[in-house]
């Protein structure tokens, strides 16, 4: 079955007479989706994937702290560079408050929207405003206003889409910008990934979409057709960067927590030997939006 995850009936064609299943066209460009090995759609298109994982909330992948500071110092110092005015954020999906931790101690403002209760709570203790539920539809955050949104790992494991683009029009300022960090399609890990899912080697494509953990990926996309999903709802990009995808450090923890030891270790020694070509072309990246002055919200 596929999941609602940008109301998907929407996009569904009358059946088949071929094969009795519904096509599904694209939701960024409305070709045609096509079903890959490993129960995944891709549009041949613009590249868009999505998967018939069903969603969930928690955070089952460890060892992730490194990496996570070095992006987001990056990305607090690139706000700071470029979009120097705004200081309150909303970091939806905020885990444990890593991320607020950083931007706090970069002289930012700082809330947290959390769905898995622990988590919130563990933020909260080390001192942080953490609202509890989902985006957009949280009591806490109604009628509150930010001047930065930001989605850090969060995304590509929305079902709903188009409510979260309604949920960042209602609660961004009108000055304020939209900041989503995910992974990326163009990387050369999931590029390899898929190419050996084509031949049934499926464990690797699998595990970048975390099928089968509490919070599986729903989407992929890469920078091309998220600026085309954002403009086609009402946004423009300002800027796009790529961000570190791993770092050596904290690598054997992140592969090994969902992973039998000799696939473990096969991983870690390919992505060691292939550190230096992933930092040239980097399986995540950040994009920045800010609401098009030509949509007509009432802001």
């Amino acid at each position: 079955m596929i999941n609602n995850y940008f109301s998907t009936n929407q996009y569904s064609r009358p059946i088949n007479p071929l094969n009795h299943t519904k096509e599904i066209i694209c939701p960024i460009c409305s070709s045609q989706m096509n079903q890959i090995p490993g129960d995944y759609l891709e549009c041949n298109s613009c590249g868009y994937m999505m998967s018939q994982e069903q969603p969930g909330a928690g955070a089952e992948v460890v060892s992730l702290d490194a990496v996570r500071e070095k992006n987001y110092r990056f990305i607090c110092k690139i706000i700071k560079n470029k979009f120097s005015q705004l200081k309150t954020i909303l970091d939806v999906g905020s885990s444990d408050g890593h991320f607020l931790k950083v931007a706090a101690d970069e002289g930012f403002s700082v809330t947290g929207l959390e769905p898995a209760a622990h988590l919130a709570e563990k933020a909260r203790l080390a001192g942080y405003e953490v609202i509890d539920g989902f985006f957009p539809g949280a009591q806490g955050l109604k009628n509150k206003m930010y001047d930065i949104i930001i989605f850090n790992d969060s995304w590509e494991h929305i079902p709903n889409l188009q409510e979260s683009l309604q949920g960042i029009k209602e609660h961004l300022k009108k000055t304020g910008v939209a900041i989503i960090n995910l992974p990326s399609s163009d990387g050369i890990i999931y590029k390899t990934a898929y190419l050996i899912n084509k031949f049934g080697i499926r464990t690797p494509i699998d595990r970048l979409w975390q099928k089968g953990f509490a919070s599986p990926h729903l989407h992929y996309f890469n920078t091309r057709n998220l600026k085309l999903y954002f403009e086609n709802n009402g946004f423009v990009m300002r800027y796009s960067s790529p961000l570190y995808y791993y770092t050596i450090k904290g690598l054997w923890g992140r592969i090994s927590c969902k992973s039998s030891f000799f696939v473990s270790v096969f991983a870690w020694v390919s992505m060691v030997i292939l550190y230096p070509l992933v930092t040239l072309c980097s399986d995540c990246f950040m994009a920045c939006f800010s609401i098009s002055e030509n949509t007509g919200e009432n802001i």
